[in-house]
């Protein structure tokens, strides 16, 4: 079901037609934090795919774009180059405000990929990317996910071991404080204490946790996922005592995560997404309360198992007895808040 060189399954438009709901709740103001935008060989995924999942029923108002490679310029020095990328969202922001594309405003803050592996070289790219960005580039993301086992792969390139605990890295992540850009890291469940170490390390830095914080559900993990389940919920509740660590809530429709649903006759409703979902998504808010906790689509890369209407409904179901004011930091204010997006209050 991939595409030869991408861990990311195929996007079937016709099978994911085959399921089709109303949105649930349609007036609740949504920030979708975390997507992406791209154009690949095995797929694309620019402003008009993403228009077109957003003509879903849901009231979806901002969205924070996240560092994937896109549009990097080949014309510039290797540590340049990810300022393309900047560039890029940075464009289709400035066309979303325009207002002719609707009511959201697509790419309103950036988290760009700047290496830094650079360490203190990695200054003169972050100026750069805000000269180029001003107050939408809010943060840092750089390519972390990484397993022993060949099976346990979601990137394209994959990173080499360690980059967390990576001394440049170290080096480099501390200059972020200094222009308030926040750090979004991805990592599998393996590697949360990985992530413990670096948020109490660097205790004033604000840390982004992608994807409820990867239970993997493949390779060695496969058929595990009890155990996987209670390796991961303790380490989120260690997270969470960091004051410093925010999570997002959602990825999971990535091939890591061993659901498999895009092997079905029919995709998933939301029904079925809000049963398989619930556990995680519950004990993230439990453990870091809702001021810490922002739903995310992860689209493309999650496209591949379900469509993006019946997703924003899952996360309505698993939701449905919270308050009002907790929906409101669930679904747009504490992403709002994270990224410095105004009139989500």
């Amino acid at each position: 079901m991939k595409p030869s060189g991408s861990p990311h399954l195929p996007v079937r438009k016709e099978w994911l037609a085959r399921v089709d709901e109303a949105a649930i709740d349609p007036q609740l103001v949504i920030v979708d934090a975390h997507h992406h935008l791209w154009n690949r060989p095995e797929n694309h995924y620019l402003l008009d795919d993403y228009l077109y999942d957003l003509d879903s029923g849901h009231r979806v108002l901002a969205s924070v774009y996240v560092q994937c490679r896109s549009m990097f310029n080949m014309d510039r020095p290797e540590s340049f180059q990810c300022v393309g990328e900047v560039e890029f969202a940075n464009g289709i922001a400035a066309l979303s405000a325009s207002g002719l594309y609707g009511p959201a405003r697509i790419c309103s803050a950036i988290v760009a990929g700047a290496d830094l592996r650079l360490g203190q070289a990695v200054v003169p790219v972050l100026e750069e990317m805000l000269e180029r960005a001003g107050p939408r580039l809010q943060g840092i993301r750089n390519v972390t996910a990484w397993h022993a086992d060949p099976r346990v792969v979601s990137n394209p390139r994959p990173p080499p071991a360690g980059v967390l605990a990576d001394t440049y890295f170290r080096k480099g992540l501390s200059y972020l404080q200094d222009y308030a850009l926040a750090l979004d890291v991805w990592g599998y469940h393996t590697q949360l204490e990985e992530v413990l170490d670096l948020a109490r390390s660097f205790p004033n830095q604000l840390i982004v946790l992608d994807h409820v914080g990867g239970p993997v559900g493949v390779g060695p993990y496969a058929g595990r996922r009890d155990e996987v389940f209670t390796d991961w919920s303790r380490l989120i509740c260690q997270l969470a005592n960091c004051p410093n660590v925010l999570v997002k809530l959602g990825g999971l429709g990535m091939n890591v995560g061993g659901f498999a649903l895009h092997t079905r006759e029919l995709p998933p409703d939301s029904d079925t997404l809000a049963e398989l979902w619930r556990p995680y998504i519950l004990h993230c808010i439990e453990a870091f309360g809702v001021e810490r906790c922002m739903f995310e689509s992860n689209f493309p890369v999650d496209k591949g198992m379900y469509s993006y209407g019946v997703m924003w409904n899952a996360f309505k179901k698993i939701t449905a007895d919270f308050t009002a004011g907790e929906k409101g930091f669930l679904f747009s204010q504490t992403a709002a808040h994270t990224y410095n997006l105004t009139g989500f209050d």
